[in-house]
C-alpha cells in the first residue's frame, strides 16, 4: 500500500503470493469480491506487473510475480512527481509574474526597540517559508546572546528552513549540529568581507533590513519584486563564495562552542 496499491489490490496480491496460481472466481470467493470487481482488480495487478496470467485447459489462472515490481511503481510516482513539480513551479513563476503586476499588497514599515525586532525575526518564521540571510556581526553586542538564541530556534518550531551567509568570526558558533537544530544551512565569508551593522534577510514577500547600532531598528518591506531581488542577489553572492577555491578552508576562526 506504501507503493500506491490499494488496500484490495495489496490484499489480492498477497493471497496470490501465499496461495500460488488461482482462477478468478476461487479467489473472488476467498476475499469475499464479486467476479467483476476480482477481474478488475487482477486486471490492474497485470497492468503493474505484479501478476502474470497463463491459460490452463482453456481457463486463465493468475500468479503473483517478483515483488521486485513494486520498485518499478516508486520509480514512476516518483518521475511523475518530478513531472508535477516541475509543472506546477512553471505554472506558479507564471502566475507570481502576473500577481506581482497587479497586487496593491504593498508596504514599507519601520521599526525601533530590540523587543520589536526579535518579534519581527519570529513573524518571519511563522511564514514557515525559506529565510535566506547575510548576518552582520553587530547583532550579537546589541541584542545578546540569550535574545540572538530565541531568534536561531524560531525557525526550527515553525520547521522553517534558513540559509545564511555569516562571518567567519570568533563569536561563531563553530557547531554543525546546531545548525542542523537550527535548520540552518550556512555559507560562511570572511570576517572583513561584510563590517556593516546590518543583517538582510528575506522571507515570501517580505524583505527585513536590521540595523544594530546602540538599539536595534528594522525596516520591513512588503514587496514581491523587491523580495525576488534580493533572493537573486543573494544567490548570486552565494555561488561566487562557494566557488572561491580558499572557501574550502572555512570557517578558520570559528569556535565558539555552544
Amino acid at each position: 500500500m506504501q507503493a500506491g496499491l490499494n488496500e484490495i489490490q495489496a490484499k489480492t496480491y498477497l493471497y496470490l503470493l501465499a496461495k500460488g496460481e488461482q482462477q478468478p472466481p476461487a479467489l473472488a470467493k476467498a476475499l469475499d469480491l464479486t467476479r467483476s470487481n476480482a477481474y478488475k482488480v487482477l486486471e490492474k495487478l497485470l497492468e503493474l506487473k505484479l501478476i502474470s496470467r497463463i491459460e490452463i485447459n482453456k481457463k486463465f489462472v493468475y500468479r503473483a510475480e517478483d515483488p521486485i515490481a513494486l520498485s518499478e511503481i516508486v520509480a514512476a510516482e516518483r518521475n511523475r512527481l518530478r513531472a508535477l513539480e516541475k509543472g506546477v513551479q512553471a505554472a506558479m513563476n507564471e502566475l507570481r509574474s502576473k500577481y506581482e503586476k497587479t497586487s496593491t499588497d504593498r508596504s514599507v514599515r519601520s521599526y525601533h526597540g530590540n523587543d520589536l525586532v526579535v518579534s519581527l525575526y519570529k513573524s518571519q518564521a511563522e511564514l514557515q517559508q525559506p529565510i535566506y540571510f547575510i548576518k552582520t556581526r553587530a547583532d550579537i553586542p546589541v541584542l545578546g546572546y540569550d535574545a540572538m538564541g530565541k531568534i536561531r530556534h524560531f525557525p526550527a518550531k515553525y520547521n522553517t528552513e534558513r540559509y545564511g551567509i555569516t562571518p567567519d568570526t570568533t563569536e561563531a558558533p563553530a557547531s554543525p549540529a546546531l545548525d542542523r537544530e537550527t535548520n540552518l544551512t550556512r555559507t560562511w565569508m570572511h570576517a572583513d568581507d561584510y563590517t556593516s551593522p546590518v543583517e538582510w534577510s528575506v522571507s515570501g514577500d517580505e524583505l527585513l533590513v536590521i540595523g544594530f547600532e546602540k538599539d536595534a531598528s528594522a525596516i520591513r518591506i512588503k514587496n514581491a519584486v523587491v523580495a525576488r531581488a534580493f533572493k537573486e542577489l543573494w544567490q548570486l553572492l552565494d555561488r561566487s563564495l562557494r566557488q572561491n577555491p580558499e572557501y574550502k578552508k572555512l570557517p578558520k576562526q570559528a569556535r565558539r562552542k555552544v
